[in-house]
């Protein structure tokens, strides 16, 4: 049941030493061109200002509070 061929390797090529560690590529905001820097921002591919332009909050329903006119309850 063996293979006649070796297995390939998952990653070949030179690997980098331990303590080095390996320049990430610059990835750059698709809005406004800015390096961006964070991770959450890296994978959005948008800088935290770009994003809050897009996709502002929403308003907080706890805060939104109305007066509403109601009938005295009987026996009150």
């Amino acid at each position: 049941m063996e293979s006649p061929e070796p297995l390939p390797e998952l990653f070949p090529g030179p690997q980098p030493e331990a303590g080095r560690r390996e320049a990430r590529r610059p990835v750059r905001c698709a809005l406004c061109g800015r390096p961006l820097t964070g991770a959450d921002s890296r994978r959005t591919g948008l800088g935290p200002s770009c994003d809050a332009k897009l996709h502002p909050a929403g308003p907080d329903i706890r805060t939104r509070r109305h007066d509403v006119e109601q009938d005295t309850l009987p026996g009150v």
